[in-house]
């Protein structure tokens, strides 16, 4: 229901402003903390209202609720009101932190504890509607500033020919994290699911950086496209749909033979980068030790040094860590020696029928 109303990633940058800093927000601060990181005012405003509102009803679901609150133009009923019933979703899986900042702040959970005080048993109380202080912004079309990662994903999907259903299940997660003033971060998880894999999800996460949430999420949509979409989808979900922007070698391993259905090398800080290809040849060497099975596996690497220092060194195998692949990257020398670069490329082992 999050994913179909858009609302996915609107929601977790809702959560965050909420629960950032050691103490609770004020309105103004939450207000602030959204507006300001490009969150058009009418979706600020729904989020202020109702994610309070739709967790403490998830928190205290015995008591009796009503299904709609007033302003100054009379009933506003909640089922009509895409964000409070996304956020009622999304407080299915809330965490203790989270409902101590949400919904305790709710004056719902005001009147509810003050009659408790009074005696009262939750599966006693009837609520009446609530009034709000203000009349609600009109809906803008649009994302509100905030664009779902979801619909983005099925879109690129959809682009290529790509048919999704039970066997081909798609999922993204926008993860905040902190980040200077003035700036967002977003962390977007994109995950598949399909019968061919050797795991029931294969996961890649991309971050962006920017001064608004449309910003950040772009750049890690970006960074998706670039280096992990067309390798997922040349590879395993419709092959030759996007043949031209992948590469393909056949590598022989002791389990059989597979192909290897590479994207584009992504490098970070430095303009003039060599091929990663010498460090991924002796990763694929080293990967002749491990146990494949004949199904689909992705392998990802991301390596930064500075001033050829080594700083990151995440090798992974099928979304999991291979600490033989990042011993294997710990030994060799940096792309480049002066300066700092990252690089990072992912691709897939496809099996190869005899």
């Amino acid at each position: 229901m999050i994913a179909s109303w858009g609302l996915d990633a609107a929601l977790e940058v809702g959560i965050a402003a909420f629960c950032a800093g050691e103490e609770p927000p004020s309105d103004d601060v939450f207000w602030e903390r959204l507006t300001g990181a490009g969150v058009e005012p009418w979706l600020a405003e729904r989020l202020l209202v109702f994610l309070p509102m739709a967790y403490v009803r998830r928190l205290l679901p015995d008591v009796t609720y009503p299904d709609a609150v007033r302003d100054s133009r009379g009933q506003v009923f909640l089922a009509r009101e895409p964000v409070f019933v996304a956020a009622f979703d999304r407080a299915q899986y809330a965490n203790r932190a989270e409902f101590e900042r949400i919904a305790f702040r709710s004056s719902t959970f005001a009147v509810i504890n003050e009659a408790l005080n009074a005696g009262s048993q939750l599966a006693d109380l009837e609520l009446a509607e609530p009034v709000l202080f203000k009349d609600l912004e009109p809906v803008v079309e649009g994302d509100g500033g905030v664009p779902s990662p979801q619909a983005i994903f099925e879109a690129f999907l959809r682009e290529h020919g790509v048919p999704l259903g039970e066997d081909t299940r798609v999922d993204t997660k926008l993860v905040v994290h902190p980040a200077p003033e003035g700036t967002v971060m977003a962390q977007v998880d994109f995950a598949v699911s399909h019968p061919a894999l050797a795991e029931p999800w294969l996961v890649e996460s991309f971050a962006g950086f920017g001064t608004t949430w449309r910003e950040a999420i772009g750049r890690a949509v970006d960074s998706f496209r670039v280096g992990a979409l067309h390798p997922i989808v040349d590879g395993l979900l419709l092959p030759g749909a996007a043949a031209d922007q992948v590469e393909r070698e056949r590598y022989d391993h002791p389990d059989g033979t597979f192909e290897l259905v590479l994207g584009a090398q992504i490098n970070l800080f430095a303009e003039t980068v060599p091929s990663v290809e010498p460090l991924l040849d002796r990763l694929l060497e080293a990967l002749r030790a491990e146990t494949l099975s004949r199904k689909v596996h992705g392998l990802r690497l991301f390596v930064a040094h500075n001033d050829g220092a080594l700083l990151n060194n995440e090798v992974l195998l099928d979304s999991r860590p291979w600490s033989a692949g990042e011993a294997v990257v710990a030994e060799h020398p940096a792309l480049i020696a002066e300066g700092r670069v990252a690089t990072r490329v992912f691709g897939l082992l496809v099996p190869i029928d005899a």
